[in-house]
């Protein structure tokens, strides 16, 4: 039996209007058949836009899928991460396994974050943030660690319920606000191997991006009582009324084994459906160099993606996000020069000219981010050091780290005699 689906954008101005509709069957093979199609409303709206520029592209087109989700990659980008699962489970008491998506976005009902909504019919659905203030700091990390331990021992505060399933990630996050600002506030999960120095590596790799001219949310360290810090990341897809729509590169690509994917099919995507090709493929190919030095293995598909540009009327390359010191990954996701591991300036070089870079702006590029990601550890270093000093793991990933930087420099030096 068919059911529909029906897929909600919230424009930058606050308005709301139905994109499209989905038809959606299970099958007797456990895979789901779905078909989309954008409504006529939404193709003849003045500021229409397609909601997946590669894989629904602007068009009165009939599109078909048969998967095991039922659902296009920019309908999973909707979905709440694993700490908004737990969240959602514990309220309304449902299985939120990855087999029932389509129901768990329908309890959702607008992604957070993002533009999209969900419903099973064309009323537009309900969902109301409450954001908590950032003095209430404490108050979330005791209930998120209460939570994690117990996820009946506690009943949560609102602002977890209707901010905290925002995507990406495990680890506890909910919305915050702060003089009229909109933060995603992250801190540590109880999980982690050491919950105490997670916010302040996030801060050091977001850091290295500032340094590097890539463009980044505002960011800053939220100081609890003891030890416990949190990183509060200002949300780049709200605008003073409404939303900014935005797409991962998991969804762009259409993939789901991402181990060895090589990062020029990013940049490819980049070249065919950016409003600022120039400028985003300079600034993906410094955050692979900064990945490269501060041993960021997890960079995953998710972690990258692509922000609507109204005005431009076309996407473009989001802010930076997400960017970890891994405590104990090494190996990449994504490929470069061919290789996850043991990546060195050649390798970068290689990948820069896959990019459709000339040899001199790789090698300018190389340069000015081996130099910026030098000066921010040097410049954290005494925070690094303190956080390494009781934790094994964090000791090696700075050696690693302090490794990665001393030998690009080396091999930097050496191509230049």
């Amino acid at each position: 039996m068919q059911r529909n689906f029906y897929i909600f954008i919230q424009l930058p101005d606050g308005s709301r209007s139905v994109a499209g509709r989905m038809l959606y069957e299970p099958l007797a093979d456990g895979l789901i058949q779905s078909y989309f199609r954008y409504e006529p409303t939404w193709l003849n709206h003045p500021h229409a836009f397609a909601l997946d520029p590669v894989n629904l592209p602007l068009t009165n087109t009939v599109f078909q899928l048969k998967s095991r989700t039922g659902l296009w990659g920019v309908m999973e980008d909707g979905l709440p991460d694993a700490w908004g699962r737990r969240l959602i489970q514990a309220r309304h008491l449902v299985d939120v396994s990855r087999d029932n998506n389509i129901a768990l976005l329908l309890l959702t009902g607008w992604a957070e974050p993002g533009a999209t909504g969900f419903g099973d019919t064309e009323k537009l659905p309900s969902h109301t943030i409450t954001p908590m203030d950032l003095t209430m700091t404490d108050e979330a990390i005791n209930a998120s660690e209460t939570f994690e331990k117990d996820a009946n021992a506690v009943g949560l505060p609102d602002f977890f319920i209707s901010g905290g399933s925002s995507a990406g990630g495990a680890r506890p996050k909910v919305l915050a606000r702060s003089n009229n600002k909109h933060y995603l506030l992250k801190f540590p999960s109880i999980n982690d191997p050491s919950p105490e120095i997670m916010a302040s590596l996030e801060f050091f790799g977001m850091s290295c991006a500032k340094k590097s001219a890539i463009p980044v949310p505002d960011f800053f360290l939220v100081k609890g009582t003891g030890k416990r810090l949190a990183l509060a990341v200002e949300r780049f897809d709200t605008t003073n009324t409404g939303r900014l729509h935005f797409l991962s590169f998991q969804s762009l690509t259409g993939v789901e084994e991402q181990l060895g994917l090589p990062y020029t099919r990013l940049a490819d995507i980049i070249k065919k459906v950016s409003g600022n090709p120039e400028e985003d493929l300079q600034n993906l190919y410094k955050q692979m160099i900064i990945n490269v030095l501060i041993s960021n293995g997890d960079d995953h598909l998710k972690n990258f993606s692509m922000l609507y540009n109204p005005p431009l009327q076309r996407f473009c390359l989001s802010p930076a996000y997400d960017i970890v010191p891994n405590l104990w990954q090494r190996e990449h996701i994504l490929a470069i020069g061919g290789k996850t591991t043991d990546i060195n300036l050649n390798d970068l070089l290689h990948e820069g000219h896959l990019f459709s870079f000339s040899k001199t702006l790789s090698r300018q590029l190389c340069a000015q981010t081996i130099h910026a990601v030098t000066k921010t550890y040097q410049t954290n270093r005494t925070m690094l050091d303190e956080l390494a000093t009781n934790h094994p793991l964090c000791q090696d990933l700075l050696t690693t780290i302090s490794n990665n930087i001393d030998r690009l420099n080396r091999q930097q030096e050496a191509s230049h005699p």
